[in-house]
């Protein structure tokens, strides 16, 4: 699937609905990489600054020191000579900054919107803005503010750029906290165009989520069959049988036909493999398996 950044007509009027209606309160989708993702704050690390008067304001917004970064800033910007826009700015921007950990968001957003205002191509004050949406827990703004963001045509020295994985993988977790399932599997399937084979562990956990969700039994094996090496004999018995709850029996025969003939002792492995293949009127099968001795009902 090639890259799909703007969300299409029907979703961005549903999550304008949404938006418009207040947040209705959304059920937390809790354990799961995606649900707890933010994207990155501007950190303010940039050695080579155009201009002097932003260095000592990059140093304390970089060392966390915000009341000291304000200070300095608003004094900054009081003196009396004419700024070039993009240092005013720069400065709009690390005010911005100062004042949204300093509790001041309604400022912070204001600020940040003025930034925008004087140098358009940058990255850095969309991302307080799209910070300060997702502290409000207001995700479908962040997700239509994000899906609808022009790349930037030059980036200026300051300023911290957005890759186009991470755009992605930002609109699939805000996509994910609506419970826009179909939504989390474009974006990810953009983000990591190899599929599982390039995503890290903890995205392969929600893929395997998010098939459940949808009620796609491959990829729920798939996510599956990528995960067991990672876990344990009894973790990876409670991934499977997630699939055989789901009764996708046919999808979790032969993963359990696989973690087996790595752990041909377990006793709990065994007793799975034989039910499933009585299920799947695997006769045979399931007598070879018993032959060893009678199962342990207590493993």
């Amino acid at each position: 699937m090639g890259p799909r950044t703007n969300p299409d007509g029907r979703f961005v009027h549903k999550l304008l609905r949404t938006a418009m209606m207040r947040k209705v309160e959304l059920q937390t989708r809790n354990e799961s990489f995606l649900s707890s993702y933010r994207i990155s704050e501007p950190s303010f690390n940039a050695i080579e600054l155009p201009y002097s008067s932003l260095r000592p304001l990059w140093a304390r917004l970089n060392q966390q020191k915000y009341e000291e970064a304000r200070t300095l800033t608003i004094t900054a910007m009081q003196e009396p000579r004419i700024f070039p826009q993009e240092e005013r700015a720069a400065m709009n921007l690390a005010l911005a900054m100062a004042e949204y950990h300093l509790g001041a968001t309604d400022a912070a957003k204001r600020l940040a919107g003025k930034s925008l205002d004087l140098c358009p191509n940058q990255y850095a004050a969309h991302r307080i803005l799209l910070t300060i949406y997702v502290a409000h827990k207001d995700f479908a703004a962040a997700y239509l503010h994000l899906a609808n963001l022009p790349s930037p045509k030059s980036i200026v020295s300051w300023d911290m750029n957005i890759s186009q994985q991470d755009i992605h993988i930002s609109l699939a977790a805000w996509a994910w906290q609506l419970g826009e399932w179909d939504q989390v599997a474009d974006h990810l399937e953009t983000a990591y165009p190899n599929g599982l084979s390039e995503m890290p562990a903890e995205i392969r956990e929600d893929w395997f989520k998010l098939a459940l969700y949808r009620g796609s039994a491959d990829d729920a094996a798939a996510a599956a069959a990528s995960l067991l090496d990672l876990r344990s004999v009894a973790g990876a018995d409670e991934i499977l049988q997630t699939i055989v709850q789901s009764g996708w029996i046919k999808q979790a025969l032969p993963l359990y036909r696989s973690i087996y003939s790595k752990q041909p002792e377990n006793e709990l492995l065994r007793r799975r493999l034989v039910a499933l293949c009585v299920k799947e009127g695997n006769l045979q099968e399931a007598r070879e398996l018993t032959r060893p001795g009678a199962l342990k009902l207590a493993a």
